[in-house]
């Protein structure tokens, strides 16, 4: 939401984003198409003059949605594309990015620590530690059979609204590594309850464990 210069309309902003992919449009087509794209992210077009601080924060971010797809592009990467958003309006931010995924036929890459919005749109999935992918798979047999110890700690850090009976949510004991200096081996290990001595010493190869399903695991034989 605070990607978006304060000094500039946001149609101007949106503007420049197609003409600096495509310098041969004018500023009026650019104008004209501004218009459309926030008319297609659920902006009122007739705001394309209006400037950031006249937004909320669900329209600043539907602004840069816009801008994001100015210039037409085949992949869509959202990096928490939620955040700072209260519930509502993230909801409905989560919609359109669906929405806009299958009408305008996009690959979407999202990055998110949000297990939920991983469920709701998302096909594939891969689970990174410490700057690691540790485990991907689809999003079906990730929550159904997570295998690496650091993805079963996130599903047990996670409330369900579908528990039957009330869960004692389970924390990942330990912090995070300095990426600057990271452990030897697996990055987990000094956080993980199965850790061996292997894991010290030997990073653990990616493994295909069938159905496109891959961890990273000495548990994994």
């Amino acid at each position: 939401m605070n990607a978006l210069n304060p000094v500039y309309s946001v149609g101007d902003q949106i503007v420049e984003a197609i003409r600096l992919h495509e310098p041969g449009v004018s500023k009026k087509e650019a104008l004209e198409r501004a218009m459309k794209l926030l008319e297609l992210v659920g902006v009122d077009p007739s705001r394309v003059n209006s400037y950031p601080h006249e937004f909320s924060g669900g329209m600043r971010q539907r602004a840069m949605i816009a801008m994001a797809l100015a210039s037409n592009p085949s992949l869509l990467i959202a990096d928490e594309p939620a955040t700072a958003l209260d519930v509502i309006v993230a909801a409905q931010v989560l919609k359109l990015l669906k929405e806009l995924k299958d009408k305008l036929g996009l690959s979407m890459m999202l990055i998110t620590h949000d297990l939920s919005i991983i469920a709701e749109l998302c096909e594939k999935t891969a689970i990174m530690y410490a700057g690691k992918v540790v485990e991907y798979g689809d999003v079906v047999t990730i929550f159904k059979n997570p295998l690496h110890p650091y993805t079963q700690g996130l599903m047990s850090s996670f409330p369900s609204v579908k528990a039957k009976e009330r869960m004692k949510l389970i924390s990942i004991p330990g912090s995070p590594p300095d990426l600057l200096n990271p452990p030897t081996g697996c990055r987990f290990y000094p956080r993980c309850k199965f850790a061996m001595e292997i894991c010290r010493g030997k990073e653990p190869a990616f493994l295909d464990v069938g159905g496109n399903h891959y961890v990273a695991c000495h548990l994994i034989k």
